[in-house]
């Protein structure tokens, strides 16, 4: 039956242990990716979301053996991880993490043998039992002073003298320290704990078509804190980057939330700086990020003039599949009139020249032109001097056919033709101009035999058209390529 009550009050802790007595602002680092998941779900050992966190912490000791102890840790903790490092001449002899936290059931199923006082309603009294906690799970099992034996299958609350062996009022680090001397020591205490994450959030405002597009663009980084624990006054710093993590599952504990304390803040983006392989944004004020929060930072300074490329696009969708021998099937990639997109997008060249050239950690980038919205899309870790490309969206006035006309194979002289055509259809009140990318993937040997419109190579099996449109009508681009194949190819 559900309990209607968690247990009352309770007394002592479960080891004497001497608290830190101090500590001084601690350095948290955050790496990205992750970020949707982390925000969505609570963080949990070996779970989404990875930071490192490195604090100095200060305990009195007596000379000799110390017992002491760390609270206020994250749920989502790798407990492996946890490091002490004595900075003055203690030395640290064990180390334990209790994660058991005191939730109504982890304590009835501690408290079996213990005596225990329960509460129990009966009609509308209610009624105070006091006996020895036989078992505890679908209701209360008590052994009564005179030896009866109690089952209670509902219950209000119950009371226990005190904390049972193993449960913490929340996740501890308990260590015991040897030293040679009473007196304050200093010790450094890092750890990994999931739970943490953030992404890049880009606002780009692109005017003009085509390549007289300018641009404005800022950043932000949106930092998600669902670690179960409040971090205040910390040192932040974020890193563009996702190393490689073992998989790893731990003890999942729950943690209340501490008061909150001044958000992280910044009055401009700071600047990248090489962390190992990755790029590190270092926060240059402390401040506190709380459980349960999300906090916006600068990223990335607000740019503008920045040279771009609005164009329209389409493309046939067969894949980027090499064959191992020519594809003869007549059949392969036919159509007539098959409908496909024509999609918008915005290209950049992240250089100094085009007013860029930084560091693009990964995120989100929201387009607009001037206050209309064009669309969202998601940005990979671009480094200086790369080029970007990002998807606008479908655009609303224009399509595209696409159709195989014609296939013709000679086996005898190792060669096939195709021919094929992309209608454009334009009910924009303006001309413009498509970009049509077409895959020759039957073979890697072939050569453009007629095309109405010039053609480029992108790659060994890619060509694109730049075809113009004019405003309220249609053009159609028409191309047949040639395939051949040295004697000693097979082909099926």
């Amino acid at each position: 039956m559900k309990h209607t009550a968690l247990a009352s009050a309770l007394a002592t802790t479960m080891i004497a242990a001497a608290m830190p007595t101090s500590a001084s602002t601690a350095n948290l680092t955050v790496y990205s990716g992750d970020f949707d998941s982390v925000s969505q779900s609570e963080g949990q050992p070996g779970g989404s979301g990875f930071a490192l966190v490195e604090r100095r912490i200060g305990f009195d000791l007596k000379a000799g053996d110390n017992l002491v102890s760390v609270g206020g840790l994250p749920r989502a903790l790798d407990a492996s991880s946890v490091l002490l490092k004595p900075v003055g001449s203690a030395s640290v002899r064990g180390q334990r993490f209790d994660f058991a936290v005191a939730g109504q059931d982890e304590l009835l199923r501690r408290a079996v043998g213990q005596t225990v006082v329960v509460e129990q309603s009966v009609g509308n009294e209610r009624q105070t039992l006091t006996g020895v906690l036989v078992s505890a799970g679908n209701g209360l099992t008590l052994r009564l002073p005179d030896g009866r034996i109690k089952v209670l299958s509902g219950y209000s609350s119950f009371e226990l003298p005190r904390m049972p062996d193993g449960v913490v009022n929340e996740p501890t680090m308990n260590w015991s320290l040897a030293s040679d001397r009473a007196g304050r020591q200093e010790f450094g205490l890092n750890y990994a704990t999931a739970g943490l994450a953030w992404r890049a959030e880009y606002n780009v405002n692109a005017q003009g078509l085509g390549k007289a597009c300018k641009m404005s663009l800022e950043g932000a980084a949106m930092v998600v804190n669902r670690s179960g624990a409040d971090f205040n006054d910390v040192m932040l710093t974020l890193v563009a980057g996702e190393p490689n993590r073992a998989n790893n599952s731990g003890p999942q504990v729950m943690l209340a939330m501490a008061p909150r304390a001044k958000m992280v803040e910044a009055d401009s983006a700071p600047a990248p700086q090489a962390s190992g392989e990755y790029q590190a944004y270092k926060l240059p004020n402390a401040g506190s990020l709380p459980q349960g929060s999300v906090q916006r930072l600068p990223l990335v300074d607000p740019t503008t003039n920045v040279s771009c490329e609005r164009r329209y696009e389409t493309s046939a969708q067969l894949g980027d599949w090499r064959p191992p021998y020519p594809i003869i099937d007549a059949n392969f990639g036919a159509g007539d009139g098959q409908e496909q997109p024509v999609i918008a997008t915005l290209r950049f060249k992240n250089s100094k020249a085009a007013g860029l050239g930084v560091p693009l950690p990964a995120g989100r980038v929201r387009m607009f032109d001037g206050s209309d919205f064009l669309g969202e899309a998601s940005l990979d870790h671009t480094a200086a001097n790369e080029d970007v490309a990002l998807a606008i969206g479908n655009v609303f006035d224009l399509n595209a056919e696409r159709t195989r006309e014609d296939f013709q194979l000679d086996r005898s002289g190792r060669t096939m033709t195709e021919t094929v055509s992309v209608t454009l259809k334009n009910a924009k009140n303006a001309a413009v101009t498509v970009r049509v990318l077409e895959g020759l993937p039957r073979w890697s040997d072939w050569d453009m035999v007629t095309s109405s419109v010039p053609f480029e190579k992108r790659n060994a099996q890619s060509v694109s058209f730049d075809v113009p449109v004019p405003a309220g009508g249609e053009t159609k681009l028409r191309y047949t390529v040639r395939y051949r194949w040295a004697p000693d190819v097979k082909i099926p």
